[in-house]
């Protein structure tokens, strides 16, 4: 469960942000850089970080190898900067930037973790957009539709070996991720009911213990 939940968030924290065939690339002291890719990203990173706060809904469908439908949740999000809020199924992630709150409304219970103790930053979608050239490949593959096509490989090894993500070119709205993992499953992630420069508060994206009395609370930093 813990491997699908950090998935399901790495996809949901790329979707948040608005980030011909032949690629622009160039040399750098850390090798080849996609300079097409590079420039869709980096306005995709201006989106969300110029923007008071954002929501959306996003259609999570897992597929098996044969890419057949196996699973299908729906999410709710709430980004402002390097903080978040993210229901799904009887779950609900609270990131104020620094600390991480897993709410398990099944067992009563809530995990608290410190952001730096999660490998890979996967948690903390600031230092995810930050860092992306150090952790990913960025590659950008076509334009179709009025849909930028770009993909993310990772430099270090994971579940997954690509994160396929289709950009509205005109908005810098991702609309839609697709993550291919090696055992040629797959994971889609779609954007709905997208809303920018909402009005939020730091006590959004923190767990509340008063109005939640009765949970255990597990301290892990």
């Amino acid at each position: 469960m813990k491997s699908f939940v950090r998935y399901i968030i790495l996809g949901l924290v790329l979707l948040s942000v608005a980030f011909k065939s032949n690629a622009q690339l160039s040399h750098t002291q850390n090798g080849f850089v996609d300079e097409k890719a590079k420039e869709i990203l980096s306005k995709c990173k201006q989106k969300i970080v110029s923007s008071k706060g954002i929501s959306f809904t996003s259609q999570i469908v897992i597929k098996d190898q044969q890419k057949k439908e196996k699973e299908k949740r729906s999410a709710k999000v709430l980004l402002q900067g390097n903080k978040y809020r993210i229901s799904v199924e009887g779950h609900s992630f609270y990131c104020d930037g620094t600390t991480i709150w897993h709410h398990n409304k099944e067992t009563k219970e809530v995990i608290v973790n410190s952001i730096d103790k999660e490998s890979d930053n996967i948690l903390n979608p600031s230092q995810l957009l930050n860092n992306y050239d150090k952790n990913f490949r960025a590659k950008f593959i076509r334009e179709e539709n009025g849909i930028y096509i770009i993909d993310l490989v990772p430099k270090k090894a994971k579940e997954y070996h690509k994160i396929r993500i289709c950009v509205a070119q005109k908005s810098f709205q991702i609309k839609k991720m697709e993550m291919y993992y090696y055992d040629s499953s797959q994971t889609d992630y779609s954007i709905e009911q997208y809303k920018a420069n909402i009005e939020t508060a730091l006590g959004d994206f923190v767990f509340d213990s008063v109005a939640n009395k009765g949970v255990e609370i597990i301290d892990m930093r």
